[in-house]
């Protein structure tokens, strides 16, 4: 049986809880920004989060379930480029040109990190910059209204018949064929 995950508790509301011993779920940043999603524990358990629609997981929080399971939600390593520039001022210009086309971009001190995308990196070298591939967490700034960094949430109305008992089972439905995708894929790894 599926442990059902259908709150998020946010890494700052956790004061008393010992994270260290939770199971881990690592997630992509696409994974992280979905409110419903089945996958496996490295257990090989199955998790099915079921979050209220337009609440996104954190690299941080706790998700937990009705029956007082918990599991740590961390940033899985992921295929990135990562970009560097000869000094300070040509890479502020090419973030400058990257956030001009609204690109998703983790800030370091001295490099950027993006999604792979062979335009991109094309034009970072054509900007003097030079681009080498990685694979790392991705946790990417927030935007200057972001309630939480990295996700950009668009608030919609909910219909009403999505409160509705043929939508949740609807979901569930999907949640399952979803799982049973993972383990088989799990199974051939």
């Amino acid at each position: 049986m599926a442990i059902m995950l259908t709150t998020r508790i946010p890494a700052q509301a956790q004061a008393y809880v010992d994270v260290e011993q939770l199971p881990v779920l690592e997630l992509t940043l696409e994974d992280r920004q979905r409110s419903r999603l089945a996958a496996m524990l490295p257990t090989g358990r199955a998790v099915a989060v079921i979050l209220p629609r337009g609440e996104y997981m954190q690299h941080g929080d706790m998700l937990t379930g009705e029956t007082g399971e918990r599991v740590l939600v961390q940033a899985a390593a992921e295929a990135l480029m990562m970009i560097r520039a000869n000094n300070p001022f040509e890479l502020m210009r090419i973030v400058y040109h990257l956030a001009n086309r609204h690109v998703r971009a983790m800030l370091l001190p001295d490099a950027v990190l993006i999604e792979p995308d062979q335009v991109l990196a094309d034009l970072v070298r054509r900007l003097g910059g030079t681009v080498e591939n990685t694979r790392q967490p991705f946790l990417p700034e927030g935007g200057a209204y972001s309630g939480d960094a990295g996700v950009h949430t668009h608030h919609h109305h909910q219909h009403p018949s999505e409160c509705g008992v043929e939508l949740q089972d609807e979901a569930m439905g999907q949640i399952g064929e979803q799982l049973s995708i993972a383990a088989h894929a799990r199974s051939k790894t």
